[in-house]
């Protein structure tokens, strides 16, 4: 299949593909950054299956992505569950008891220091990401690294941050 032929294709058929995937995933935005991936990844791909059924073919991964990406977001989820913004919402308000304050002052202390401890690129993407409020791939486009590396980052960043707090708590 020419390039042209591939493209009209695609085309043809990505109403329903971003349907489809945003079925997987619940987001039209993720939906249409996946329809995309499946585009290029279509392309260039040579196998016998994707010239019998190429439209099957690119369902597939379609399919295959999608899936990927909802993993993913439930693996964030789980894993940012219990993060700075818990740590933010602990600090008492002006009117409360003050080993309370000297308590939260503690843990952003701690978590400063912990975010001072990661390397240059880990703090950076962690900050983008849980204090910027950053995407994933923006992350990666502005560090000029991979979406899965931004992701290994951040998880890493945080995950270090969040053995630094609970090791010092159960101290």
């Amino acid at each position: 299949m020419q390039d042209a032929q591939i493209l009209n294709l695609y085309t043809t058929h990505q109403r329903d593909l971003l349907s489809y995937a945003s079925s997987i995933v619940g987001d039209d935005g993720r939906a249409e950054d996946i329809a995309q991936d499946a585009y290029m990844r279509f392309s260039t791909a040579m196998s016998d299956e994707w010239r019998s059924n190429p439209v099957g073919y690119l369902f597939r991964i379609v399919r295959n992505l999608a899936l990927d990406c909802r993993r993913r977001a439930q693996f964030e989820k789980a894993l940012f569950s219990h993060n700075v913004d818990d740590i933010v919402e602990a600090i008492p308000a002006e009117k409360s008891a003050p080993e309370q304050e000297v308590m939260a002052r503690n843990e952003l202390e701690l978590l400063q220091e912990a975010m001072d401890e990661l390397p240059e690129r880990t703090r950076m993407a962690v900050e983008m990401h849980r204090l910027g409020g950053y995407k994933l791939r923006e992350i990666a486009a502005h560090m000029n690294i991979s979406v899965s590396m931004a992701q290994y980052l951040v998880k890493e960043g945080i995950k270090h941050c969040q053995r630094r707090l609970s090791s010092t708590a159960s101290a």
